[in-house]
């Protein structure tokens, strides 16, 4: 008897866990997930379904919209104070416009970067990345005004994508770096309100340059969780150059869906 009171009690907390963890949206409104600290990873499970993305002004705050009506099950996993959040999102009323993560639950994202690798075995695969002569590959490119920027491969391991970067500096002044934005976006830009924007965020940076010095180069990987993008968009991938009044150089790339899907086995 006691026994089977124990199965019926860890039912129990268990469907309690996960009803904590399932969230209604619609596209009629916004919802806020917030945070205590900075939140560091975020992924949306379909972004066909769903919009999310890390408020700019705010790094502890994620902002969830659907896109329209779906049936189906998505999904949102976010990591923030060293806990990985799993959100189950269905369409629907929305009960209440912002939650608190601390209310939802989470487990250990210390062992596994973004969920994804061992820190260990990740920092293993982005050295063999970096060990291989890559000369004479390059999936995109872009340069201006003596700054080459370019993404060499695209590699695949498990659930990660590492996107392997080069960056030129062929001027006598060093190129001093703000950062690094990634979005995806329509294609076809005819009218602002109906486009679809949202950006997404590597988990692991090799490097963290801040500066590639005058006349040099520098080689640099991005780690995400493996994701794919209709025909219709395409990833912008874009570094910015930190300079008074946001005047310094921004280089962009264009990446298709064609370029993610060839991403090579390591």
């Amino acid at each position: 008897m006691k026994y089977f009171l124990s199965i019926i009690i860890c039912l129990m907390l268990f469907v309690n866990l996960q009803a904590q963890n399932k969230l209604f949206i619609n596209e009629n409104k916004v919802i806020h997930l917030i945070s205590e600290e900075k939140i560091t990873y975020l992924q949306i499970g379909n972004p066909d379904l769903v919009l999310a993305e890390i408020v700019a002004q705010h790094s502890n705050l994620v902002r969830v919209k659907a896109t329209g009506e779906f049936k189906e099950e998505s999904s949102l996993s976010i990591v923030s104070g060293g806990e990985m959040y799993s959100i189950r999102l269905n369409y629907g009323k929305i009960q209440k416009n912002s939650f608190h993560l601390k209310d939802l639950k989470g487990v250990p994202a210390n062992l596994y970067v973004g969920g994804l690798l061992r820190e260990e075995d990740l920092k293993s695969c982005v050295r063999m990345i970096l060990d291989k002569k890559s000369k004479g590959t390059i999936v995109r490119k872009c340069k201006n005004d003596g700054v080459h920027f370019s993404v060499r491969n695209i590699y695949l391991k498990n659930t990660a994508l590492f996107f392997e970067m080069e960056i030129r500096n062929k001027t006598d002044m060093d190129y001093d770096v703000e950062g690094f934005h990634w979005w995806i976006t329509d294609k076809k830009r005819l009218k602002a309100t109906n486009t679809q924007e949202y950006q997404i965020h590597p988990v692991y940076q090799y490097y963290e340059f801040q500066t590639v010095p005058a006349k040099s180069k520098v080689r640099e990987v991005f780690v995400l969780h493996k994701f794919t993008i209709t025909d219709q968009r395409i990833l912008h991938i874009e570094m910015r150059e930190k300079a008074l009044g946001n005047t310094g150089r921004k280089l962009s790339l264009e990446v298709n869906n064609k370029d993610i899907i060839r991403a090579k086995s390591l």
